[in-house]
């Protein structure tokens, strides 16, 4: 179907990479809908019964409107009505496995656009630019979305982002360890647009000396405003009566909100123009008081950090305000128990927690001005309210409401291949998303296209496939139109090599690559330096598309290593011309080639194998096996 122009292909309605070589093919209705789906549930077996519902839902109709259309008409014969199963319904919807292994195929199938969505969303990621901040981070809850984790050694997932929040990588690591995320964060120093002031972590100031080698020594390190704040309120009983009452007197000893910004909220929800009801003293007093208000109305409000002296002694005064018992010589206790649990607010831990970030809070006031800290939204022109949202460029906040999505891209239990396509899929549309909610600040407004779309949805992203849209561009283009029905695509950078999430993984303990003392990677790629002499020099050349004829049906343009110049050989007779049986092609670059199939390789890793082992629907295996009970 990719070598059909546009038009004729439209005429079946099956979309080009889901026209498999399966027993059904799935409407192109309906894998819009599973492309959404798969993405933010990755559950095959809701899909299956969608599909099955909508097929039993139209017989229904069927029937109703046969005997409907009966009744009118008294004076004719009506028929019996033709049965549903075996009559009206003869094929079936694929189960749950089938929907998932037609959208893991589906993702490195050839498109009319000439690329794969796997290696469009590899691309995009690797496309991603940072000007000024940047965050990094360890995550663990997305590593249970694979369900080899512990034999590929997946312990967590390294991740970064921008301070636009688009996630410029994601790496799977067998630890946390810095030698392990070496390799990614070097190949990430390297990208031309990834130039970097100050960055963002969660152990910050450990490993100074090695991120200064990284991103040069002129960068400024901060700890992040989360963690800062989770150091101590993860020691605290969430139970309490008093939990949220600390909470909100704790942020206000770290920052308080511009006075500005809070004097017009203010304004707004006691005039009722917010959401349309009027607030009093002791509402909004209420709403203070809990987790809401910060829920709400944090978009409407900058942060300011105080300063480290004034953290400090804000500390203090909030320990004594909430401890239970204090010592001979120091200030009277506060606090109270719970009168139901019986126990105070702070654990053991909770003294050692607030000297340590009395400590570490000189790293945490923004290295830049306030003005520069975050992107403004103009107010649209059709909200009442006419508030200004703030988007900030504190790389970590963004960074951990994206762990909050990550580990919801795939379900727990994927394979390596189906959980990659997911993941990659769900991180492109995020910074795709947040890339579309930028366009809103600064000189890319336009009023008179925002005047035309509601305010709940001009933040909605129309059109995650760019490359498709420069497809239909160029289709424009050649058809003698001038202006391009899609203006504000993005051009796809060129692969740069990088690999992300299980992939990343693979390379790791297929190279083991060393690291020197200050834990730097020391592979051919990131050093620059050649193999050693008495290993064979190879030179890179690219070679024209190759269209493979199995599984593996991807048309891409591919960098390969140029083989030595071939000795002469002299054959006494010629070489029989052998056919290579295009299901023994390897699937997603397997090591373990002598497996016939992915279901048949899945049954012989697992541990709990029970029964005959499984085989694809096209496996030479299973049609040898049917053959023989027929």
């Amino acid at each position: 179907m990719t070598q059909l122009p546009a038009f004729a292909a439209a005429s079946y309605p099956v979309e080009a990479k889901y026209a498999l070589d399966k027993n059904s093919h799935i409407g192109r209705d309906a894998t819009d809908v599973f492309d959404t789906l798969m993405t933010t549930h990755g559950n095959g077996e809701l899909c299956s019964r969608l599909l099955y519902n909508a097929c039993n839902r139209a017989y229904l109709e069927r029937v109703t409107s046969y005997y409907s259309c009966g009744k009118q008409y008294t004076g004719s014969v009506t028929r019996p009505h033709v049965q549903k199963d075996g009559e009206h319904m003869r094929a079936y919807p694929p189960l749950g496995d089938g929907i998932r292994d037609a959208y893991d195929e589906a993702s490195i199938s050839n498109t009319h656009w000439n690329i794969s969505d796997h290696d469009r969303h590899v691309r995009e990621i690797q496309g991603v630019k940072c000007e000024r901040l940047y965050a990094e981070d360890h995550t663990h809850q997305v590593t249970k979305n694979y369900y080899r984790r512990r034999k590929i050694g997946a312990e967590a997932l390294w991740d970064v982002a921008t301070e636009t929040g688009e996630i410029a990588t994601a790496v799977l690591a067998p630890s946390t360890k810095t030698v392990d995320l070496s390799h990614a964060a070097i190949q990430l120093s390297k990208r031309l647009t990834f130039r970097t002031k100050a960055m963002y972590s969660d152990r910050w100031p450990t490993k100074t000396e090695y991120w200064a080698k990284v991103f040069g020594d002129n960068l400024e390190g901060r700890l992040g405003l989360f963690h800062f704040q989770q150091r101590i309120t993860r020691t605290l009983r969430k139970r309490h009566v008093d939990y949220f009452l600390a909470i909100n007197m704790l942020l206000n000893a770290i920052y308080f909100y511009n006075q500005e910004d809070y004097e017009y909220l203010l304004i707004v929800l006691k005039d009722g123009r917010l959401n349309g009801e009027k607030k009093t003293e002791d509402d909004v007093a209420e709403l203070k008081g809990a987790k809401y208000f910060r829920q709400r109305y944090s978009k409407y409000l900058r942060k300011e950090i105080r300063t480290p002296n004034i953290i400090r002694k804000k500390l203090d005064a909030w320990f004594v305000r909430f401890k239970c018992s204090s010592s001979e010589g120091s200030l009277p206790a506060g606090g109270r128990v719970d009168p139901i649990t019986k126990e105070p607010l702070f654990t053991p831990e909770t003294k050692a927690a607030v000297a340590n970030c009395k400590e570490t809070c000189q790293c945490l006031q923004d290295p830049l001005p306030l003005e520069d800290m975050y992107d403004v939204i103009p107010p649209n022109p059709n909200s009442p309210h006419g508030l200004k949202e703030y988007l900030s460029r504190r790389g970590e906040s963004n960074l951990e409401s994206f762990h909050l999505l990550l580990a919801h891209f795939g379900n727990t239990g994927m394979r390596e291949s189906l959980g990659d396509n997911l993941n990659l899929t769900g991180t492109a549309r995020y910074n795709l998303k947040m890339r579309h909610k930028r366009r809103l600040t600064g000189s890319l407004i336009d009023e008179n296209t925002r005047q035309k779309i509601p305010a709940a949805w001009e933040t909605v992203v129309s059109f995650f496939n760019h490359s498709e849209l420069w497809y239909v561009n160029d289709l424009a283009t050649a058809a003698g139109v001038t202006a391009m029905p899609f203006p504000n695509a993005e051009q796809l950078q060129p692969d740069n090599g990088e690999r992300f999430f299980s992939e990343y993984l693979k390379w790791l303990k297929d190279e083991q690559p060393k690291n020197d003392a200050d834990d730097l990677c020391l592979c051919c790629t990131c050093t620059g330096k050649t193999r050693p002499a008495d290993t064979p020099t190879t030179s890179t050349t690219t070679i024209n598309p190759i269209k493979l004829t199995g599984p593996s049906n991807v048309m891409a343009t591919t960098q390969f290593a140029a083989a030595p110049a071939p000795q002469p050989f002299y054959a006494p007779t010629p070489l029989p011309v052998v056919w290579i049986n295009p299901y023994m092609v390897p699937f997603n670059n397997w090591n373990h080639w002598n497996y016939c199939c992915r279901k048949y390789r899945e049954h012989c890793c697992r541990t709990d194998r029970r029964g005959r082992p499984p085989h694809d629907n096209g496996c030479r295996f299973k049609i040898k096996t049917i053959s023989n009970v027929t």
